[in-house]
């Protein structure tokens, strides 16, 4: 069921969760050799038994494009220092393919050959194991095949609209 939703009540019922903090991800898939990714927010884990994680995709996003044709990605958790990179994969004017990825230490993950970012805190490496449409987006459960702890730097947080960090 769709109903048309009144522009202000969309800008209220983002500013009401902008209240909940999250970890800031990017999110990668290699399609034809072809690397791509973008910044998300909406990522957790979702079970141990089996190994699965969900990230919430756009239903425009180029990358959610790519992810169902290659039926693979990866998650790399930012650290508190990637703000900047954060910002260049959310920016819709940033280059397509490899060239996005310039100056940006990577490497391929084990499993998908999709770019983990060398200076985050931790990755998944996941194949697509579901798709569920979900309005405007796109809910992608992964089973993740390879994941690791990258540095013991704190997380990249979000809230608010704005960048934050954990304090002790």
């Amino acid at each position: 069921m769709s109903t048309a939703v009144e522009p202000d009540l969309g800008r209220r019922f983002r500013h009401a969760a902008g209240r909940f903090p999250t970890g800031v991800t990017v999110l990668s898939t290699v399609e034809d050799g072809r690397p791509c990714g973008m910044t998300v927010s909406s990522f957790t884990s979702v079970s141990l038994d089996p190994l699965l994680v969900l990230v919430s995709l756009g239903n425009g996003s180029r990358t959610c494009e790519r992810i169902r044709r290659s039926g693979v990605f990866a998650v790399t958790v930012l650290a508190d220092a990637q703000q900047e990179v954060a910002r260049w994969f959310a920016g819709r004017a940033r280059p397509d393919g490899a060239v996005a990825f310039d100056g940006i230490p990577w490497r391929p993950a084990p499993h998908s050959s999709a770019p983990i970012l060398t200076d985050g805190v931790s990755f998944f490496d996941c194949e697509v194991e579901q798709v569920h449409a979900a309005g405007d987006h796109a809910v992608v459960i992964g089973a993740v095949r390879a994941f690791d702890v990258l540095s013991d730097r704190p997380p990249l947080l979000f809230v608010r609209s704005r960048f934050g960090r954990l304090t002790e």
